[in-house]
Order: C-alpha cells, then sequence, then structure tokens
C-alpha cells in the first residue's frame, strides 16, 4: 500500500511538473556587425508548457518610447570605428519564434525592411554538454555548446525546469537555456527573472500571419537574404554614380541576420 501511494505521488507530481506553464525574461544584446555584446539592448521572453514555446523580442510594446528613439553609438574594441543606432528596432508583433515539440515545427519571423514570415522542420542541433557549471539566479545550469546556422554558441541550461526550450530557435537540451551567445557575442541572451509555474495570461500558441503573406521555407528565406545582399549592391552602384571617390561597401550577411551560414 505504501509502495502504491508513492507511486501515485510520483505520478502526480510529475503530471502537475510537465503541465505547468512557465515564463522566463531575458535580455537581448544585438551587437551583429559589432561583437563583444555592445549593440541596443532589448527586453524579450519566453513562455512555455510541456508542448510547446513562444519566444518574442525587438516589441515596441516592450519598451519605453525615448529608449526606442535613443541615438547611440557602440565602438569597435580596437578602436576601428563603430557603428551608430538611430533608435532600436522594433515592430508591433516583435521578432518571435514558436516552437511545437510533437509536430517537430518552427514558425518565425524577423524584420529586415520588412517583416519576413518562415516556417521549417524544428532545425536540429548537435549540444556538446560540458562539465562546467554556474548558478544563474535560483538555477544551478550547465554549459553546453553547438554550431548553428554560420555561429558557434554557448549555452547554459537548468536542469531544474526540464523542458529542451531556449530563446529564439536554441532548443534541444535537457534543461530550459538561462544564458546564451554566440562566439563573438555578436547576439547575446542574458537571464532577467523567471515564474515557473507562471499565472501569466500569456499563451504559447502558434504564431498568426497578416492576410496577404504566406510563409517562406528556410531555402526560401535564404534566397530573401542573397535578394537583400543584391539590392544593398544596386544601392551601392547607383551612390557611387552620385558621389564619385566615395567607396561605398556591401554589407554581409553576418551583419544581417542571425542565420548566416
Amino acid at each position: 500500500m505504501i509502495k502504491f501511494q508513492l507511486c501515485l505521488f510520483t505520478f502526480f507530481f510529475l503530471t502537475n511538473c510537465f503541465s505547468q506553464k512557465g515564463l522566463i525574461h531575458y535580455g537581448f544584446i544585438d551587437a551583429k556587425g559589432i561583437g563583444n555584446g555592445k549593440g541596443p539592448d532589448s527586453n524579450a521572453y519566453l513562455v512555455f508548457n510541456k508542448e510547446q514555446s513562444y519566444y518574442v523580442t525587438a516589441k515596441d510594446s516592450l519598451e519605453k518610447a525615448e529608449k526606442i528613439n535613443e541615438q547611440k553609438t557602440y565602438n569597435n574594441d580596437d578602436d576601428s570605428g563603430g557603428t551608430i543606432y538611430n533608435g532600436m528596432k522594433v515592430s508591433p508583433q516583435g521578432d518571435q519564434v514558436a516552437y511545437h515539440i510533437k509536430k517537430n515545427t518552427m514558425w518565425s519571423n524577423v524584420l529586415y525592411r520588412k517583416q519576413i514570415y518562415i516556417k521549417e522542420v524544428a532545425p536540429s542541433q548537435t549540444w556538446k554538454i560540458e562539465k562546467e557549471t554556474k548558478k544563474i539566479g535560483k538555477f544551478n545550469c550547465k554549459k553546453a555548446t553547438t554550431t548553428f546556422r554560420g555561429r558557434t554558441y554557448t549555452a547554459w541550461f537548468t536542469s531544474d525546469i526540464p523542458l529542451p526550450y531556449g530563446p529564439w530557435k536554441l532548443h534541444g537540451l535537457p534543461g530550459l537555456i538561462l544564458e546564451a551567445y554566440d562566439s563573438n557575442k555578436n547576439a547575446y541572451w542574458y537571464f532577467k527573472s523567471a515564474e515557473y509555474p507562471s499565472k501569466t495570461k500569456q499563451n504559447a500558441n502558434y504564431m498568426s500571419i497578416p492576410k496577404g503573406l504566406k510563409w517562406l521555407s528556410y531555402q526560401e528565406f535564404k534566397k530573401a537574404q542573397q535578394n537583400e545582399i543584391n539590392l544593398a549592391d544596386d544601392n551601392n552602384k547607383l551612390n557611387a554614380k552620385k558621389f564619385p571617390g566615395v567607396q561605398f561597401l556591401l554589407p554581409k550577411l553576418t551583419d544581417m541576420f542571425l542565420e548566416c551560414e
């Protein structure tokens, strides 16, 4: 009888644990083209349950108006120059990623001149779990590394929340990712706070897409990236005619998108 009661308690405990909703607040530093974690610092959050997760950043309602309109210069460490941002990149819906485990699908959008919407099979990520550990907030975390679409990432994940989610498209570890960054810190997510379980009204729903637009496959997204490079090249040629003697550099894909393979 005692064994039965123990098994029953364990069953209800695990069922309750994995049915809980969670909410993680991150800061996200977008330092593409600069590195070293120097760039606009946006609010971000991840809401999740046992079946799916929803991540969003660069959303205007998450930021203060004065921060959105702030002009700021971020200098390179070697004093070779810097980048001037005339306000933050935000939109009403933000940059989003929705991930459903059983459907093995990710839906995402990114703003570059216009909103681009992508639907894809959840991209596989081969993680190497290291021996190094550290504490983030109240959570014990382990270190893991992977290479994903042009960048090498370090993630710190916690088995205290045993679900395979993380910020942006990072996923697949045996615990939730609380901190992550690529090797040059062109992208840097850092932990702010956690609610687990959470009573938030925000749900980990699927993304919606405006009428008249369509979901792109990842391969179509890569073509859209190349189109942006071609457009920049055309603009440079026009500007070179208007301003003889001035050199216009073609932007690099690594400076334009997180995914840059």
